[in-house]
């Protein structure tokens, strides 16, 4: 293990994000312990800012609302959770209607008037300042819906593509706005995976989704930002495209579809992973010196390569049935043992099951 340069009380939260994710040797691995209530109660610890752009008062739906329509047109029912599920789609007739589609405008000047101030109020918490792009699997989904998309790639490739590059040309000037005003990284959610595989087959993400991705990744880089990736499901097949286009972070929720030892033997060193304990898995069983020992382990195997490990709480932890108990249980557990050097987890300490093999 390489010597430790710097401390904690000297270093401040954006500096130690980015050493996490530079491999650089942090003190401690970075934080986001931020979450909704459980029975009233929450954490909320964050060595991050999140900023973006406004959006339109018109397309946000009152806390007692079940039902909208977003500024993407696309019609949400929500049942628990605060994204809701998408129930109407504005192409779900077909691309035939791509023409007439209007995409919302992200070159409004209104969208962006607070950004620099939000960005200069993060810097001087000494905070990582986080925006988000747009998804280029879900956004595609969310406007056809799921069936819809999947057969667009074998029968209506060219309206996807169309899409796709689109799509791809607002999230650069979202990246250029995000860049000029000084932020740190950005975050896309979109899950790729089920739970015993990839969505689309190999051939297919590199075809369609891979040049735009990289595209992506490569403007980030170039303005000096990190891409964070936030995708539910079993990804093994996209594991090295993730690797090939540059990836900085990959957050998974649930770590054990792939294996928590499979991925440090296989990607430790090479992404850094922002994770919270299974919530599938380990929080489910709901035994605590389970998420204590799982807690410990996804700290060695995926962080102690100089870095390379970064916490992320679920934030809605009632969702997938998560007690106080459980919640404060991680919490204390990556706080005890996410300290640099790490220390080995003791061999053959029992773990919640789940995963495919190691």
């Amino acid at each position: 293990m390489r010597s430790m340069k710097g401390t904690t009380k000297s270093m401040n939260s954006r500096e130690m994000v980015k050493r996490c994710i530079e491999f650089r040797d942090p003190p401690r691995v970075a934080w986001h312990f931020r979450t909704n209530p459980i029975g009233g109660r929450v954490w909320d610890e964050s060595d991050f800012v999140s900023v973006g752009p406004a959006t339109d008062p018109r397309h946000v739906p009152a806390p007692e609302q079940r039902e909208w329509v977003t500024e993407w047109g696309v019609r949400r029912r929500r049942h628990n959770n605060e994204i809701g599920e998408a129930i109407e789609f504005p192409l779900g007739e077909g691309w035939e209607r791509f023409d007439d589609y209007r995409f919302p405008d992200f070159e409004a000047e209104w969208r962006w008037t607070h950004l620099r101030a939000a960005v200069a109020a993060g810097h001087a918490a000494g905070k990582y300042v986080i925006g988000a792009i747009h998804p280029i699997l879900q956004q595609a989904i969310d406007l056809r819906g799921m069936q819809n998309w999947f057969l667009d790639h074998a029968e209506k490739p060219a309206g996807l593509s169309a899409f796709l590059d689109r799509l791809a040309a607002v999230n650069a000037g979202i990246i250029r706005r995000y860049a000029d005003a000084g932020v740190d990284g950005v975050i896309t959610w979109d899950d790729m995976g089920m739970n015993d595989r990839a969505m689309l087959a190999v051939a297919t993400f590199r075809e369609l989704y891979f040049p735009r991705y990289k595209a992506t990744l490569d403007l980030l880089h170039e303005r000096g930002m990190h891409l964070m990736h936030h995708c539910c499901g079993q990804v093994r097949e996209y594991m090295d495209l993730f690797v090939e286009a540059g990836l900085d972070v990959l957050q998974l929720d649930q770590p054990n579809l792939m294996g928590i030892e499979w991925l440090g033997r296989h990607y430790g060193g090479k992404l850094c992973f922002w994770n919270p304990v299974d919530i599938m898995t380990t929080i489910a069983a709901g035994d605590l010196d389970a998420i204590e020992d799982e807690a410990r382990r996804q700290l060695w195997h995926l962080g102690n390569f100089g870095g390379g490990f970064m916490v992320k709480a679920y934030q809605q932890p009632e969702d997938v049935g998560m007690t106080e108990a459980q919640a404060q249980r991680q919490y204390e557990a990556f706080r005890r043992w996410g300290t640099y050097p790490l220390s080995a987890p003791t061999p053959n300490r029992r773990h919640a099951k789940g995963g495919i093999s190691e």
